[in-house]
């Protein structure tokens, strides 16, 4: 037998026997040989045929045909009556409902039950046990009973199993058809990975449109034989024919039947935006004209379907639906029942982001659905604007001199409070013992701290006064006074910084950092950037410290009430902690630096950083993947795989990766040439990954950056590695947060621990050095900020 073949059946047949009363298999127990109390029912007879590995086949036929029959037998949970089937490889299947699943066992029980069936050690479920948890998105219910789950919770949990076990050959047995729209389409996705793999599938459906546009072949059963096996347009097209003819002899055969008996279904999807026709589409918001034809083919005997056409979310929310019956439109048919309904979208409104076209055909009242098209398109819009959120509505605006406001209403003025630093700055024009004004008094009551810095103390009688003028102060440092930021910067470095850096660093905002001045000289700098982050899955936000500066005048000074420590003690105490703008902060110490700060009480260290290094791979190029550099029109693409990524790594701490962070820190930089590429599979477009890679000639070439989950972490540590190859450079490397090194496949790299860690804020209350200890993922792209 050819060592293509995943399944060979020959001459395959099930026989059950059927008794008409329960006393009868007693008596066939008891009977002589010759004596029979049942009759045969032949559920299956005389089947073979071939499937060769990674083929698609569609099971199409009536209920009771023989299709679940098959592919039990062909699972091994029946034995044939006669014939044989030959299987060759890890086989995964959903049979029904719930099928293998102990009732009494919880979530997790059965998750370890059906996995170790299919094959997986304890290890290797231990492994996948998180990832099949968070796809079936029933993770409150896990340690629940399974008996007291849902039907749809049921098949999630058992279509996450049965494919997260990599199998050779998947079996469905139109066990999806309860899954809602959201589970649909990550079911659909997981399918079509299995698919690009190399798995072979079969399925069962009722859904013709499904059959024509997944499978490589078709195979339609009736009353037990095979009827055709073929191209799936051509056996799909003689089973609707025989379900037609068969229609509309019992419909004239039987006097009292009361509707007509026939069905339908949609035959042909087409998507098109303006002239361009596809399955997947760059669609210009507000701009241009989306247009959805479908096709169908129908029992004459029945009263018009109606068609409806959905726009979904990347989640699966329905963002809008159109039907013909809530147009009022009767659609037109042919002799044969067969018809084209076309509905157009013109200067479509919907926002930049991803979306899918799901096309339906329903009964006359649109209440029972004959078939679904799921995923037909997937439209990915852009946008010339800066609105945000789905949808652009049709509005106007007018304008009126005068600002109208309630009487009732605070001025502006009145109703916002001001910045406590800039409030105690003004403070420093105060002679020794005058008393500060009622704003001035209340910030100093709420930032003590803060006040001693500027001199101020408050007196027996509750009153804050000026006490003494200090020898430095602290303040903002803001945009207009970037010139004495870099005299400081040179003065520190030893050498200016850019202008362009300098604006691509700080050009957007106003406020720089917190400075320390001593007399009109900026003497010490903290400053830092926010980041958006995902804190153990939820967003969060914190500061990235950067360009912490001391003047060499001042380098000997790093007490406490230095003022390298006012600097970094005020920035923590007014940006950083718990109800503070950032939650917390995080930046690139070496080990002395961070012991001088643990000694301040500003700092603990959480992690270190560790550089990894790999040879190059010389050879072709590998032909299923393709690396092309990132382009504006890939930003759904990009921001789907963080959202993969996010998910992934819902247990660490991760700095947003989306295209915004991707576009600014990356594709604008001023003087660093990163190379950003998106990474698919050549022949199903599929988004593998996004890889930022950096050439430093001699050194090797840089990891700086991954987007996308981790188990395509390998993957794309591949196409790296080839990359450096083709350059002729004879490593690439990378940082990393030695927490995570391990998910970056070590084994083939060597490590190289580095002097540089990642400390915590410990200054203000938020969240402990325990809590983040060993939780940060940062590569090298976080760590080059200068």
């Amino acid at each position: 037998m050819s060592s293509k073949l995943a399944i060979h059946a020959q001459q395959l047949g099930k026989t059950f026997q059927i008794y008409n009363r329960p006393i009868d298999r007693l008596r066939q127990m008891l009977a002589r040989k010759d004596r029979r109390y049942y009759r045969e029912f032949a559920a299956l007879n005389d089947v073979s045929f071939e499937l060769g590995k990674g083929e698609v086949l569609g099971l199409v036929g009536r209920n009771g045909a023989g299709k679940s029959t098959l592919l039990q037998l062909i699972c091994g949970t029946l034995t044939p009556s006669s014939g044989c089937v030959a299987v060759h490889g890890r086989i995964a299947a959903l049979l029904e409902l719930g099928a293998g699943f102990n009732p009494e066992f919880t979530g997790r029980e059965n998750i370890y039950l059906n996995a170790s069936i299919l094959g997986l050690s304890k290890a290797e479920i231990d492994e996948r046990y998180d990832a099949i948890v968070d796809f079936s998105g029933i993770s409150d219910f896990i340690h629940q009973p399974v008996k007291t789950y849902s039907s749809g919770m049921y098949v999630r949990l058992a279509f996450s199993i049965a494919t997260s076990v990599d199998p050779d050959i998947l079996v469905i047995d139109e066990a999806l058809s309860v899954g809602d729209g959201a589970f649909a389409r990550k079911s659909f996705d997981r399918i079509m990975s299995l698919k690009e793999k190399g798995a072979t599938i079969l399925f069962c459906s009722h859904s013709m449109y499904q059959i024509e546009a997944l499978c490589t072949r078709a195979l339609w059963l009736e009353k037990g034989t095979i009827q055709q096996m073929g191209n799936p347009a051509t056996v799909v097209a003689k089973y609707q024919t025989f379900l037609d003819r068969d229609a509309a002899q019992a419909s004239s055969t039987s006097k009292a039947a009361s509707s007509p008996m026939g069905h339908a279904r949609i035959v042909a999807v087409q998507t098109r935006v303006d002239d361009e026709v596809g399955t997947s589409l760059e669609v210009q918001s507000l701009q241009q004209t989306l247009g959805v034809s479908v096709g169908f083919a129908s029992d004459p005997a029945l009263p018009s379907p109606v068609v409806a056409v959905t726009l979904n979310a990347p989640d699966g929310r329905m963002l809008t639906s159109s039907s013909t019956l809530a147009d009022a439109l009767e659609l037109a048919r042919d002799e044969s029942g067969r018809g084209t309904a076309i509905i157009e979208f013109p200067n479509i409104p919907l926002l930049k982001g991803e979306y899918f076209v799901w096309v339906y055909l329903l009964s006359e009242n649109g209440i029972h659905i004959y078939d679904t098209a799921s995923n037909v398109a997937t439209l990915h819009f852009s946008q010339q604007s800066l609105e945000q959120g789905l949808v652009s509505l049709a509005h106007s605006w007018q304008s009126t001199t005068g600002a109208e406001t309630a009487p009732d209403r605070a001025e502006p003025e009145q109703a916002l409070s001001r910045d406590p630093l800039d409030v105690l700055a003004a403070t420093t024009a105060l002679e020794a013992g005058a008393a500060l004004d009622d704003e001035q008094s209340a910030v100093a009551a709420g930032h003590q701290a803060l006040a001693l810095r500027f001199g101020l103390a408050c007196n027996e009688q509750g009153e804050w006064r000026r006490q003494q003028q200090p020898r430095w102060h602290v303040g903002w440092v803001r945009r207009e006074q970037q010139a004495a930021w870099h005299e400081l910067f040179r003065a520190s470095s030893g050498h200016p910084l850019s202008t362009a850096l300098w604006q691509w660093k700080y050009g957007q905002g106003d406020r720089l950092g917190a400075g320390v001045w001593e007399g009109d000289k900026l003497v010490a700098f903290y400053g830092g950037r926010p980041r958006a982050i995902s804190y153990f899955g939820q967003p969060a936000m914190a500061l990235q410290v950067s360009d912490v500066m001391v003047h060499p005048s001042q380098r000997g000074e790093l007490a406490h009430n230095s003022p390298f420590q006012m600097a970094a003690a005020t920035s923590a105490e007014l940006l950083v902690g718990d109800g503070r703008p950032h939650l917390l902060d995080f930046g690139f110490q070496a080990r002395g630096q961070l012991l001088s700060l643990e000694a301040l009480g500003l700092h603990a260290q959480v992690d270190s950083m560790t550089e990894i290094r790999w040879p190059n791979l010389s050879g072709l190029p590998v032909m299923r993947i393709s690396a092309r550099p990132l382009i504006d029109s890939n930003y759904t693409i990009v921001d789907k795989l963080w959202l993969d990524m996010k998910r992934a790594l819902r247990g660490s701490i991760v700095g947003v990766r989306d295209w915004a962070f991707v576009h600014s820190r990356y594709l604008m930089h001023p003087l660093r040439p990163y190379a950003v590429l998106l990474v698919r599979r050549r022949f199903s477009r599929v988004a593998v990954g996004v890889l930022v890679l950096r050439d430093h000639h001699e050194k090797g070439v840089e990891l700086v950056d991954f987007i996308a989950p981790p188990e395509r972490f390998q993957e794309l540590l591949d196409v790296g590695r080839r990359f450096a190859g083709k350059l002729g450079r004879s490593e690439i490397f990378t940082w990393i947060t030695a927490s995570h090194a391990d998910l970056l496949g070590v084994e083939a790299g060597r490590k190289i621990p580095l002097d540089l860690l990642v400390p915590a804020n410990i200054w203000t209350p938020g969240p402990s050095p325990d809590e983040l200890r060993g939780h940060w993922w940062l590569m090298a792209g976080d760590t080059d900020l200068c």
